[in-house]
């Protein structure tokens, strides 16, 4: 924990004295972090599976590496992380795992990454129609014409607010009580109660700017949170190192066997 608040404060220094800034930083952490996603989280290592871990490890590196180098210099720009709060909150609640359970590699990926979008296409339409976003707002390439985040960063707090919240929450709970009605409708519910929790701490938050600390303060503290909403359970194993079951599933952790013919009893 403290070698990545160290790397991480140095990572920021590093960004500022250089003069580069956080809006040339964000669409390479963004379009890395999808890479990394489609390769590595919800791609389960499939483009390097078999090899040994040092060998996967610089493989991944140099890929990821490349392949946003090349898709930030091209008229694309990058690819938004919007999608990142809701593949937390479908990892954590094992909601994607169960929508594509039978699926293989890499078309489990495509499907999780493609629903990703949708999911945040939609929160992101919907936004618009409560004035969170704005859709005239030039974007950052000419490729992505939705828009942009308005100008009062309610959108990018909740973004934020997802990411420090939506992965932690669900596994440090084990899901509960949503555990008790089976999936789909078990982590649907999960995954909607998850992102109301994320508008109302965004709400909290919001009320909290000119009194208690500045507009850039409030985005530091609601960022911060996603080092340790993905640290404390995938380095220390708190949450995940006591298997549990959701109603209906047959092993923790997986939702593979669950679709298997019951033998029959005679």
């Amino acid at each position: 924990m403290i070698a990545s608040w160290v790397l991480g404060w140095i990572t920021a220094k590093s960004i500022y004295v250089s003069g580069l800034g956080a809006d040339w930083v964000f669409p390479l952490v963004g379009t890395s972090w999808f890479f990394l996603a489609f390769f590595c989280f919800n791609g389960e290592n499939w483009i390097v599976q078999g090899l040994k871990p040092a060998r996967q490890f610089f493989l991944l590196l140099i890929l990821i590496g490349g392949l946003t180098y090349v898709l930030t210099h091209t008229d694309v720009g990058w690819i938004p992380a919007w999608w990142f709060p809701f593949n937390l909150v479908g990892a954590g609640t094992g909601t994607l795992a169960y929508l594509t359970r039978g699926m293989r590699q890499p078309e489990k990926s495509v499907t999780q990454m493609s629903l990703l979008f949708l999911v945040a296409g939609a929160v992101i339409w919907a936004s618009m129609g409560l004035g969170f976003w704005d859709a005239d707002a030039e974007g950052v390439a000419a490729f992505w014409n939705m828009g942009a985040i308005g100008a009062g960063n309610e959108w990018l707090v909740f973004f934020m607010v997802g990411t420090s919240l939506n992965f932690a929450l669900p596994v440090l709970f084990h899901n509960w009580p949503f555990t008790h009605i089976p999936m789909p409708w078990g982590g649907i519910l999960a995954c909607c109660f998850y992102l109301a929790l994320d508008v109302v701490v965004t709400m909290v938050l919001l009320a909290g700017v000119g009194s208690l600390y500045s507009q850039e303060q409030l985005l530091t503290y609601a960022y911060m949170g996603v080092n340790w909403s993905l640290v404390i359970p995938l380095v220390f194993g708190v949450g995940l190192s006591q298997p549990y079951l959701w109603r209906g599933q047959r092993t923790p952790g997986n939702w593979e066997d669950v679709d298997e013919a019951v033998p029959n009893a005679a």
